[in-house]
């Protein structure tokens, strides 16, 4: 078995993989090519500027085509037939497994590289930086002390890097600054201690946030000089989207902590969190090509949730491969609507969901991917050359789950009064209130219907290409993913090579496959 302990040195922006290997790692044999991370940051600057540019790979390893663009037709958020980015093959039917070798398109590979790769990064460089500061090393930089705004901040990218991580795979490795890499073995864990551990990273941000008094530099999140107040309503809020998010069934979200995640959703953000991009090094892959209507458009499962023509119902009663894209009648105002004709004079222009024709995409790959309509809310980010504004997350997803806590509880006013939020508004339709009934999670997405039915409408809509996988990540658990859509990802087969480990995967109908619809909720799929 190979060893290696170069992961320590992947924050110094040496490495692009994550050299870790075996199941469990034998790293006492010294890497002669790898630097000292104690000579390679002498000074407090040297440190900062390492644990400053943890976000950045952050957001590129999820935010960059891949994955983002991959989960969202995953989720039949959007739609595309194009190979890119594994789109075709992971959101074609019938789902097919997640093709995990080193022999697979390179282009493929990145839906589940990407992530690992500059997650992992994130994670080793702000553990470098704490361990500096472990070992005493004050940041004081132009006579002021820095230490503890660094120490949050490195513990808030710990934390948001372990949770996406296991939103995402179905195992990985826990690490921070504690953990010596020359002694140090480590296991493969499950997706929920990472979870667990981005959670208590979280909370430790939170606790030097409550501690201290800083402003975070607006480039290292790019355009928010955040205070730490700021930073902990964010942390909390990260905190409520992965204690939900992580789970991969029903039965794992209905045991989710609600309790737990309306009160950090409560202690959340109230405005936006938007990453002022510059198209250079700060740039979303999602609301680029994720926009471009001739790339990925909206797929009809999702956008026909809206229509009140029947042309939907007419959708879901014809078999797959025969589906095609057909025209949308709503009082939505988010969506350009009318002329069930097909003579193209629209009585509404939406706010976010426009109409174009013709489809960009070859029919001999399936007309099921076939639609109209695209997401323009965030048109901007590819007309300005992706140096715009754009959402990691919003205020409104805080709402959508405390929403959910309320259906849980049975409490359908406060559920409704959640869900009105944007729906009157943006939505600019009729007020959902208790008469509605609560329903059931198997109800499905629609316009109309119960208050679990006009939530998950109001939660697929609004918060459309926001967080990156969030609509992958709350239908499988809400039971709503096409059958044998892969729910979560296997660590790379790079990686396995590195580590000796045999290749696996899910998807397609093996293991890590979403389930059929349960016999007595309406056909959908």
């Amino acid at each position: 078995m190979r060893n290696a302990k170069s992961l320590l040195r992947i924050g110094l922006g040496l490495l692009l993989m994550v050299a870790l290997v075996g199941c469990n790692i034998d790293l006492n044999v010294e890497n002669k090519n790898a630097p000292d991370a104690e000579r390679a940051l002498t000074t407090a600057q040297d440190i900062q500027n390492l644990v400053a540019g943890t976000f950045l790979n952050y957001f590129y390893g999820t935010h960059y085509y891949a994955p983002s663009m991959t989960l969202s037709t995953m989720a039949d958020e959007g739609s595309s037939s194009w190979g890119n980015f594994s789109m075709r093959e992971m959101s074609s039917v019938p789902r097919v497994a997640w093709n995990n070798s080193i022999t697979y398109d390179a282009d493929y590979q990145r839906v589940n590289l990407s992530p690992w790769t500059y997650l992992y990064r994130a994670i080793s460089s702000s553990s470098d930086g704490l361990r500096m500061i472990d070992k005493g090393k004050d940041i004081e930089i132009d006579g002021v002390d820095h230490t503890a705004r660094l120490q949050a901040f490195a513990k808030f990218i710990q934390g948001i890097a372990h949770g996406w991580l296991g939103c995402f795979y179905d195992q990985g490795f826990v690490m921070d600054e504690t953990i010596d890499l020359e002694t140090t073995k480590l296991d493969l864990k499950p997706y929920t201690d990472l979870v667990a551990k981005g959670v208590a990273a979280l909370q430790e941000c939170i606790a030097l946030c409550e501690a201290n008094t800083f402003t975070l530099p607006a480039d290292w999140i790019k355009g928010n000089a955040f205070t730490q107040d700021d930073l902990k309503k964010l942390a909390h809020s990260y905190i409520a989207r992965y204690l939900a998010a992580q789970a991969r069934t029903v039965a794992e979200r209905d045991a989710a902590d609600w309790a737990s995640i309306k009160n950090h959703a409560d202690q959340g953000i109230t405005a936006d969190f938007l990453v002022y991009c510059d198209g250079n090094y700060w740039w979303s892959g999602l609301h680029y090509l994720g926009i471009a209507d001739g790339w990925c458009r909206s797929d009809m499962l999702h956008v026909g949730t809206a229509d009140t023509s029947g042309n939907f119902d007419a959708w879901l009663a014809t078999p797959w491969a025969n589906r095609t894209s057909f025209y949308i009648e709503t009082p939505d105002l988010r969506f350009t609507s009318g002329d069930s004709t097909g003579v193209g004079a629209f009585d509404q222009i939406g706010t976010d969901y426009w109409y174009k024709y013709p489809v960009p995409f070859r029919p001999d790959r399936g007309t099921y991917h076939f639609t109209f309509y695209y997401h323009g809310r965030y048109w901007d980010h590819l007309l300005s050359g992706a140096a715009s504004p754009v959402p990691d997350m919003k205020a409104s997803e805080l709402d959508m789950l405390r929403a959910e806590y309320w259906l849980r509880q049975g409490n359908a006013a406060n559920a409704a009064t959640e869900i009105n939020k944007t729906r009157t508004t943006r939505g600019g339709l009729d007020p959902v209130d208790a008469a509605d009934g609560i329903g059931t999670v198997a109800d499905k997405p629609r316009i109309t219907g119960s208050l679990w039915a006009t939530f998950k409408y109001e939660s697929n809509i609004e918060l459309d290409r926001t967080g990156v996988g969030l609509a992958w990540m709350n239908d499988r658990g809400w039971g709503d993913l096409v059958q044998n859509t892969a729910i979560h990802f296997p660590v790379p087969a790079r990686e396995l090579e590195v580590l000796q480990l045999p290749s696996y995967t899910f998807g397609g109908g093996g293991p890590g496959s979403a389930p059929k619809m349960m016999p007595h909720i309406p056909a959908r799929y």
